[in-house]
């Protein structure tokens, strides 16, 4: 699994648990009770997955998924911020609708020049000073909006995993292909569970705060942990 699917796993264990931890509560033979037995048998096999494939490269639809949530993130975010600022041109941002691998790494590449610095020297293209700042501001406009600080890594991160998938550089094994599709098509599965249990659970502890605050704590999504910041020395005193 790549850190995306551990993260997605993750989840699905953790609901697993909240379920067991408050049989109890739940009606016997209630859709919830149901969808939690359902759960069960998935979160083994992808246990199973995980031991014989850890880290094992995922397939291409997975990388454009990916992508594809980037995009819904960032065209989401640019129709707020026209909405303060009417002149701002949402429209760049706009999702391209597709999982064609074509469209799609051209929308990544076209995202990647209005929000990433380009860092080579100036003469050789880079950006000035003042495209870095303006660059920086506009960042800081979607970032306002509760975007983790480092989307644009996200963003970049995605789009070479991409490359790298193209280029040859993850294993062609076979079995690790296959393994890679059935972890997929069972997270898949995990997560059509999750969705319907969180209309479940909601209404169950729509009056029990506490309950509800461990669901929401149990079924969401990890973001990807933070980069660690580059330790800058600063120069010398003149």
């Amino acid at each position: 699994m790549d850190d995306r699917n551990i993260r997605r796993f993750e989840r699905a264990t953790r609901v697993q648990t909240f379920g067991r931890d408050n049989t109890a509560d739940l009606t016997a033979g209630g859709k919830a009770a149901a969808l939690f037995l359902e759960l069960d048998p998935i979160v083994f096999e992808l246990t199973e997955a995980r031991v014989g494939q850890l880290r094992t490269p995922v397939g291409k639809p997975v990388l454009i998924d990916a992508l594809s949530t980037d995009f819904k993130d960032i065209a989401r975010t640019a129709r707020a911020i026209k909405i303060d600022e009417p002149a701002f041109d949402d429209a760049a941002y706009r999702h391209p609708g597709t999982s064609v691998e074509t469209p799609v790494t051209t929308h990544a590449d076209s995202l990647l020049k209005l929000l990433e610095d380009n860092t080579t020297p100036v003469a050789d293209g880079g950006d000035t000073p003042a495209q870095l700042a303006a660059k920086a501001a506009l960042r800081g406009k979607f970032i306002a909006y509760e975007l983790p600080a480092d989307f644009v890594e996200d963003l970049r991160a995605d789009r070479d995993a991409l490359d790298n998938c193209n280029s040859g550089k993850h294993s062609d094994n076979l079995e690790g292909v296959e393994s890679t599709s059935a972890i997929d098509t069972l997270l898949g599965e995990a997560q059509a569970i999750i969705t319907r249990l969180d209309a479940a659970i909601q209404n169950k502890y729509s009056r029990d705060p506490d309950k509800l605050a461990a669901w929401k704590s149990a079924s969401r999504t990890e973001r990807a942990a933070k980069k660690a910041e580059p330790i800058v020395t600063p120069p010398p005193a003149n």
